[in-house]
């Protein structure tokens, strides 16, 4: 519309961190995803107010379900469809004065103003009184909340269902767990070097640093950070990956001359992890083409090739050149439950009807992926959930129907032994949560 002024600011100008926070939070309240709304409003940030907004962002989808109950509380009357992005910027608020306990005068006074820049002054009187009585009834606001597992555990009630079902002795860890900000860790390129000797540059550098206990080239950074701003990041020495994660690699043991496929290969890491092990011939798959440019970047950098195809797996006639595979990596889609916190948005996204659908899609994609893979070939299943229905009970119905599928014994330190597989749960400063299968077709 002519003369109308984008919520979005001009391509000239920058936005402050809180408006874009309150955009993003927005967009996410309509049904995104901040992997779709957060990157091009950073890029309109200053660069010194990205960790701000990101914090902002994140912390208050991790805390969402809790902050939303107090606004439902303080407001006189819900904002509308129409100003999802005041409501975002109530919880905003109330998540810099809840949680990272700001000082009222200034987090108040700040957040108020946000309206103007979202053209909605007239919405300052309701967002400076709901968060000015806040700061005076508190005490009095939040002991209900600690009363009820959704606004105590900030979780939607089906997830604190499934959870307290599947792991009722775990459940309140992995609650607090997904609610925490999640170390960083790195994947040392071991063609480029050992963990010991980046450890040692890393030391030179004054960072502080410690080995993974799983993953035998996992680095823990004692602080997060900037990392194309490590030493050797650009020249392929590092990437940054979950320890849980990085165990794909050890466990399906590449070899040189081995065809291998990745069957949900974006964004690359675990591609790149294989290739780093061994020289085999690998095959990246991924159904998005949007998300196969990471794959490119990513081999790229660390000067590594591989086939990328992009196709869907489960349509064999598309892609497979009827070359069987000696091992297949399956990194299903899955719920994600189990990296929630890296992205706590999957707890406003997600739905209780999602799993049944994604169960049928995995099922789908092990049938594919077995009907692809070389007598006496290997196949590990692998996904970020923390939900049975996708792991052990997935793979204990893929065996009952595959009589030539036997699950090998997975025996480690990490992780707790499923009926079918190794399942790992989110651990403080460690690592995230994920599930992995190891399966050997027999001749």
């Amino acid at each position: 519309m002519s003369g109308a002024v984008s919520p979005w600011g001009s391509n000239n100008s920058d936005l402050s961190a809180r408006r874009a926070a309150a955009l993003a939070l927005a967009g996410v309240l309509k049904g995104q995803s901040l992997n779709q709304c957060l990157p091009p409003l950073e890029q309109r940030v200053s660069a010194d107010d990205r960790a701000f907004l990101r914090d902002l962002v994140l912390g208050s989808c991790r805390h969402y379900q809790r902050m939303n109950a107090l606004a439902k509380m303080l407001l006189k009357h819900p904002f509308g469809e129409e100003d999802q992005d005041l409501q975002a910027l109530l919880i905003l608020g109330l998540y810099q004065l809840s949680v990272q306990e700001k000082a009222p005068h200034a987090a108040v006074h700040a957040t108020v103003e946000v309206c103007e820049e979202l053209g909605k002054g007239y919405a300052k009187p309701v967002i400076n009184a709901c968060l000015r009585r806040y700061g005076r009834e508190y005490e009095t606001l939040l002991p209900p909340l600690d009363d009820n597992p959704v606004t105590a555990s900030s979780h939607p009630k089906w997830l604190v269902k499934m959870l307290s079902k599947a792991w009722p002795d775990e459940c309140d860890t992995i609650l607090q767990q997904n609610n925490q900000r999640p170390p960083l860790c790195l994947r040392v390129n071991r063609r480029h070097g050992s963990r010991e000797a980046y450890l040692q540059r890393l030391t030179a550098a004054g960072i502080e640093a410690r080995p993974a206990p799983f993953s035998d080239v996992g680095i823990y950074l004692a602080e997060s950070c900037d990392v194309t701003q490590l030493p050797g990041f650009a020249d392929g020495d590092i990437s940054v990956q979950d320890e849980a994660a990085q165990l794909a690699a050890q466990l399906l043991q590449p070899a040189a001359g081995e065809r291998i496929l990745d069957a949900c290969a974006a964004p690359g890491g675990k591609t790149c992890a294989l290739l780093e092990q061994a020289d085999a011939s690998v095959v990246a798959l991924d159904l998005e083409e949007s998300r196969l440019g990471r794959v490119h970047e990513n081999l790229e950098r660390l000067q590594l090739q591989a086939e990328v195809v992009c196709a869907d797996m489960a349509d064999t006639e598309a892609w497979w050149d009827r070359q069987a595979f000696d091992a297949i990596l399956l990194d299903a889609p899955c719920s994600a439950t189990g990296v929630i916190r890296r992205h706590p948005d999957i707890k406003l996204l997600r739905r209780r009807e999602d799993i049944d659908q994604l169960v049928a899609v995995q099922a789908r994609l092990l049938d594919t992926a077995w009907s692809v893979l070389k007598p006496g070939g290997r196949l590990l299943y692998a996904t970020c959930s923390v939900l049975p229905q996708e792991n052990s009970e997935q793979i204990a119905a893929f065996v009952e129907r595959t009589k030539d599928a036997q699950v090998e014994k997975l025996d480690f330190s990490w992780g707790k032994a499923c009926n079918a597989g190794r399942q790992l749960l989110p651990q403080q400063d460690s690592h995230d949560g994920f599930f992995y299968a190891l399966l050997t077709r027999q001749s």
